[in-house]
């Protein structure tokens, strides 16, 4: 069973205290007006050995279900121009776009636990693994990991910085990774 390290409450050298407060988890338990739909309030996301929490995520999107294939026709006069079948082929994707707020002696590549900030992505020399965590709001039952294996970063850059911006220093990054499993 996996665990989870709130940044907030660890000591680890890679994570800063945020102070920031726990929020009640919704309610899925009552039996009048309880909530059925999954929503991502419940998502949090670590990286590295230790499970701890990456932090001040503002978007993350796997992509996970593409799939190539190619239509199969017959010369027929029935079905002369449509398919017939298709043959499923390789599966691709197996990217993450992410972007995160960027914090002082935390960033992107510290938060995945790397103990440095990178020069470039030639800096990274080894492969990382990452989990999404759900909890359905207070329900005991209600929790799934999915476990991505094989992290590279193929792409990091900081968002546009504007003069009529809110300030934050936002970066983007792609990753690559090799497999993705539900583990929980």
């Amino acid at each position: 069973m996996a665990t989870l390290t709130r940044a907030a409450n660890s000591g680890s050298i890679n994570t800063l205290a945020f102070d920031v407060q726990d929020v009640q988890p919704l309610d899925y338990n009552s039996n009048q007006g309880a909530l059925t739909t999954k929503v991502y309030h419940g998502v949090s996301i670590s990286a590295g050995n230790t499970n701890t929490i990456v932090g001040r995520i503002q978007s993350w999107q796997p992509d996970s279900y593409t799939r190539e294939g190619i239509h199969l026709y017959e010369l027929a006069d029935i079905s002369f121009g449509r398919p017939v079948e298709f043959i499923p082929g390789k599966t691709t994707g197996f990217t993450i776009a992410v972007t995160r707020a960027e914090v002082w002696s935390s960033e992107m590549e510290i938060a995945f636990g790397f103990g440095s900030t990178f020069n470039d992505l030639i800096d990274q020399t080894r492969p990382f693994s990452i989990k999404e965590f759900w909890f359905k709001g207070n329900a005991s039952s209600g929790h799934q990991c999915w476990d991505y294996k094989g992290c590279w970063f193929t792409g990091k850059n900081i968002d546009a910085i504007t003069s009529d911006g809110d300030g934050v220093t936002k970066v983007s990054a792609t990753l690559a990774y090799v497999s993705r499993k539900k583990t929980l």
